[in-house]
C-alpha cells in the first residue's frame, strides 16, 4: 500500500517518491549504500508484490541508513525524514516479529522478552497504525477506512503482547525471568507449503475431497515431502535433505562478450601514478566505500587477529562526513561506541583500497573478455604499495578477497542489470571463464 498510496502521521507525508530519488541515485554508484535494492523491489510486477522477502529489504535498516546518508548529502529533499523514519521503524517491527534462536547484534531481533525498548517500539508502532492516515496518489482523498492491512498490524502487535503475558504465567516462577517467545514461529507458512504442495498433486486442485487429499498427502509424504512450489510465496522449510554439488564437467563455462565487454563503469577514479584519496569521490560513495572497507578488513582478521591489528582495525573514533552511513548502520554494543562493532580502519588503507579500486575499474573492463581475469589483474596490483603495522598481516589474502569480491560484485549488477524491468528484452547473463 505505501507504493500505491501516500501515508500521513503527525502531519508529515510518507511518499514513496523519496525512495525512488534515492534509488535512482544510488543504483549509478559503483559502490552502493543499499546494494540489495533492485528494480523489482521498487517498481515490483503483479507476482512481485506476492513477495515478502523483497518488502522486507526495502523496509531495512540499510536503506534508511542510505537514505539518512544521500539526506545528509543534501541529495535528498528535507521531506524525506518521514520516510527514512518510517522505513527503519517497520524494520524494527519487522525484526520484533521474526526473532529466533539464531544469534545477531540487532537488539530488536532477539528472541522476545518484553524488554522496555521492544515494548515501547511495539505500543509505538500500535499509535501509528491508529492513527495513520492514507491518501490516494490519484484523488487525493482520505482511504484510510478501505485499508486492512491496518487492523492486521494492530491485531498482532496486540495479539503478541497478549500471548507474551499468558504464555510467560504458565511457566514456573523460577523460570518465567529468562522466558523467551521465538516470534518467527507465530507465523502460517509452514502449513501454507504444504497445502501448496497437496494442490499441486491435483492438478492445482484448491478443494480437494478427503480421499484426494489422503491420496496426495500418503505420495508427497513418501516421495518428495520437502520440496513445495517454486513460486510459494512462503520462507523454505527445509525443502532440501541433500546438497548435489556440481563438478568441473558439468558446467558449460564459454565467454558470453568476445569482442566487446559490457562492464562500464562510473569513473570516480582516475588512474593515477600518484598518491590518490578517496575522499575525491561524492559524500554517498565515500560513505559506500568506507563501509566496504570495513567488511574486508573484518574478513582480513579472520586470517590474523592480534591486538596490533585489531587496534588497527578500530583506529577511528570520530563522526566524520565519510562514515556517516557507519554511524547510521552501527548497532548499538556494550561500550556505547560511535560506530558499535564495525570495523573503522587506518586511514592509509581506506587509501590502498581506493589505489585497488582505481586500478580494477580501469583494468576490468579491458580484461573481462580474457582468461586469467584474476592472475592478470591481480600482476597490476602488487605493484601498489602498503605498509601494515603488524609483520603477520595477510596482504595476499586481502588482495584476493578484494579481487574476488570485486569481480563478484560486477557481475551480479551487470546482471541484475541486464534481466531488469527496462531492459527485459535484453536478457543475457555475463559468463566469464574461470579465474
Amino acid at each position: 500500500m505505501f507504493f500505491q498510496h501516500n501515508f500521513k502521521f503527525n502531519n508529515n507525508l510518507i511518499e514513496k517518491k523519496h525512495l525512488i530519488s534515492f534509488f535512482e541515485q544510488d543504483s549509478k554508484c559503483n559502490l552502493r549504500t543499499a546494494p540489495k535494492l533492485t528494480h523489482s523491489h521498487i517498481f515490483p510486477g503483479p507476482f512481485e508484490k506476492m513477495k515478502v522477502f523483497l518488502a522486507a529489504q526495502v523496509f531495512s535498516q540499510s536503506v534508511a541508513a542510505g537514505m539518512e546518508t544521500y539526506l545528509v548529502s543534501n541529495k535528498l529533499e528535507s521531506s524525506s525524514k518521514a520516510t527514512i523514519d518510517f522505513i527503519e521503524n517497520m524494520d524494527k517491527l519487522f525484526d520484533i516479529f521474526n526473532s529466533s534462536r539464531r544469534p545477531t547484534s540487532k537488539n530488536f531481533n532477539r528472541p522476545f522478552k518484553q524488554t522496555k525498548e521492544q515494548e515501547d517500539h511495539l505500543k509505538y508502532m500500535h499509535n501509528f497504525f491508529t492513527n495513520l492516515i492514507i491518501i490516494s496518489k490519484k484523488e487525493q482523498t482520505d482511504v484510510t477506512n478501505r485499508m486492512k492491512f491496518i487492523n492486521g498490524w494492530l491485531i498482532s502487535i496486540t495479539g503478541l503482547l497478549l500471548l507474551w503475558k499468558d504464555l510467560k504465567s504458565t511457566r514456573p516462577l523460577n523460570q518465567q525471568e529468562n522466558y523467551v517467545l521465538y516470534t518467527a514461529r507465530l507465523n502460517q507458512d509452514t502449513i501454507e507449503n504444504l497445502f501448496c504442495t497437496i494442490r499441486q498433486q491435483n492438478g492445482n486442485n484448491t478443494n480437494p475431497t478427503p480421499y484426494q487429499f489422503l491420496f496426495a498427502f500418503k505420495k508427497i509424504f513418501l516421495l518428495n515431502y520437502f520440496q513445495h512450489s517454486e513460486k510459494a510465496n512462503c520462507i523454505n522449510d527445509l525443502d532440501a535433505i541433500l546438497t548435489q554439488m556440481p563438478t568441473d564437467s558439468d558446467l558449460d563455462i564459454s565467454t558470453l562478450f568476445a569482442d566487446k565487454t559490457p562492464f562500464q563503469f562510473k569513473k570516480t577514479c582516475p588512474l593515477s601514478i600518484g598518491h590518490v584519496d578517496y575522499r575525491n569521490l561524492e559524500i554517498p560513495e565515500q560513505n559506500a566505500f568506507i563501509y566496504v572497507c570495513g567488511y574486508i578488513m573484518s574478513k582480513c582478521l579472520t586470517k590474523h587477529s592480534c591486538e596490533i591489528c585489531l587496534e588497527y582495525a578500530r583506529t577511528q573514533k570520530k563522526l566524520d562526513p565519510s562514515f556517516l552511513l557507519c554511524f547510521f548502520k552501527a548497532y548499538e554494543n556494550a561500550e556505547k561506541s560511535t560506530f558499535g562493532n564495525l570495523n573503522m580502519p587506518h586511514e592509509n588503507f581506506y587509501n590502498y583500497v581506493y589505489s585497488l579500486e582505481s586500478e580494477f575499474i580501469n583494468s576490468f573492463p579491458i580484461l573481462s573478455v580474457e582468461k586469467g581475469i584474476g592472475d592478470k589483474l591481480k600482476m597490476r596490483m602488487l605493484n601498489i604499495d602498503y605498509e601494515h603495522p603488524c609483520p603477520n598481516f595477510d596482504k595476499d589474502y586481502l588482495l584476493n578477497f578484494f579481487l574476488r569480491f570485486r569481480i563478484y560484485a560486477s557481475i551480479k549488477f551487470l546482471n541484475r542489470h541486464l534481466v531488469s524491468e527496462k531492459k527485459i528484452k535484453n536478457r543475457k547473463l555475463a559468463i566469464l571463464q574461470h579465474l
